[in-house]
């Protein structure tokens, strides 16, 4: 009976570590960034490091301070999963905060 018992909670725990695994791959990294150039569904974003990365932004990405569509110069954050699919992008104002969210004090 004690076997038994050992053995069910290590396939409990391989199954807990599986399920955590997948879910890594799909975690959002956040990009920050200026708008290069579009081309097609992606985005071209020169990162503050100096690196540039192709986000790809669909129907589904929601988009927070955009009026129309993004711009070359634009300054935006952009929480990408691995894939590099875009799943938010925000539009960054230049005192660095996200569009339409008022500083505190400011009222």
């Amino acid at each position: 009976m004690p076997i038994l018992f050992a053995l069910l909670l290590v396939l409990i725990t391989v199954a807990q570590a599986e399920s955590m695994e997948g879910s890594q791959a799909t975690a959002a990294a956040e990009v920050k960034g200026d708008v290069l150039y579009l081309e097609g569904e992606e985005v071209v974003v020169k990162e503050m490091s100096g690196n540039q990365r192709r986000l790809h932004v669909t129907k589904e990405t929601k988009m927070v301070g955009v009026i129309s569509t993004l711009k070359s110069g634009d300054k935006i954050t952009a929480q990408v999963d691995s894939d590099g699919h875009a799943h938010v992008i925000t539009l960054v104002i230049p005192d660095g905060n996200p569009a339409g969210v008022i500083p505190p004090g400011s009222r």
